[in-house]
């Protein structure tokens, strides 16, 4: 569950994901699996992390990212699962357990990798750092994050989504960037991703429903025009889904990948090549690339915002030959799996 891929130097696509038991289950942590032939199979899973880079009783999710120097960097986040009777996500409160946030390093193609350093955040022990990191065209490295509420409910911190920022190679981080805020705090700004178009745009995606009355609302975005300092007001791009992500297309284009779960006659994972030339969600076409068989029910052991997680987190790798690496997970037959999928804009 949870992929996402990055090209290594070496020319090899290196695939991070979670394995467990099941879902939620308190061995879950993060697994590796490398193509060499662009995607089209991958190798036989093996672990990332051994127990001792943290502490025994948390388990981890992070996504994988290529730096310009050719190292591998792991941006994630792990949940303390000492009390293994309680899932992560609350299903009275909407809450979730204490989380940290981490980065961790490799040199040798993701053979291995450095203890973790943790990462702090204005919101504590709740916060959700599902997005890869990025490295802009200025060589800051960032990331999209947001608050998660404790286990009892309350809140940490203000309800928004900040930019995770780095302007010295991870040796300090600041998140004093605001990128998604709503005028009702109550909107969630889960499920952020951004990338960085040609022109140096920065563009923001998140999953945006009311936490208190289930309200559902279509996928916001918003840009940043100043290195992301700053951001715009939340804009609509008119698709109802949830998790979403966005990956420069060339130009001011960009694939836009969204999983519409919820309030369709035709859920699925969409695929958008999106074009913001004049600050507008201007689609220019779409295209549905996997839908379930089975109808899609909500699991009433789970929080109400994550009731629906049966497939989820589509994510686009640019490759370098043009064409996009997608991946995303699914249910199927009671087992949770990965797909990979190669898609051309052409």
């Amino acid at each position: 569950m949870f992929p996402y891929s990055c090209e290594c130097a070496d020319g090899s696509i290196l695939a991070s994901f979670t394995l467990g038991q099941a879902f939620e289950s308190v061995d879950h942590t993060t697994y590796l699996a490398r193509s060499t032939d662009g995607g089209l199979s991958f190798s036989k899973p093996f672990r990332m992390f051994e127990a001792s880079h943290y502490k025994p009783d948390f388990t981890e999710s992070c996504k994988v990212t290529r730096l310009p120097d050719g190292r591998l960097a792991a941006l994630g986040y792990a949940f303390d699962r000492s009390d293994s009777e309680k899932p992560v996500g609350n299903p009275e409160t909407g809450g979730l357990l204490d989380d940290v946030v981490f980065i961790s390093y490799s040199s040798d193609n993701g053979q291995s990798w450095s203890p973790w350093d943790l990462i702090n955040t204005r919101w504590g022990p709740h916060v959700e750092a599902s997005a890869w990191l990025t490295v802009l065209q200025s060589g800051s490295w960032v990331s999209p994050v947001t608050g998660f509420k404790s286990w009892d409910g309350t809140s940490t911190g203000r309800n928004c989504g900040r930019l995770i920022r780095s302007d010295d190679s991870g040796k300090t981080w600041s998140d004093e960037a605001v990128c998604m805020q709503f005028e009702d705090e109550e909107i969630s700004c889960y499920e952020q991703r951004l990338c960085q178009l040609d022109s140096g745009r920065i563009v923001c995606i998140g999953w945006n429903e009311h936490l208190k009355n289930g309200t559902l609302f279509h996928n916001h975005f918003t840009i940043s025009d100043d290195d992301g300092r700053t951001f715009s007001d939340p804009m609509s791009t008119g698709i109802l889904g949830q998790a979403s992500s966005v990956c420069s297309a060339g130009g001011e284009t960009l694939l836009a990948l969204h999983a519409i779960r919820r309030d369709s006659e035709r859920p699925g994972v969409y695929a958008y090549h999106v074009d913001l030339s004049n600050g507008r969600w201007d689609i220019l076409d779409e295209k549905v690339i996997w839908e379930p068989e089975q109808p899609i029910i909500a699991n009433k052991r789970m929080a109400q915002t994550f009731a629906f997680l049966k497939f989820g987190q589509p994510g686009a790798l640019r490759l370098s030959d043009g064409r996009f690496l997608i991946t995303y997970w699914q249910e199927k037959d009671g087992q949770f799996v990965t797909v990979a999928m190669r898609l051309s804009l052409d």
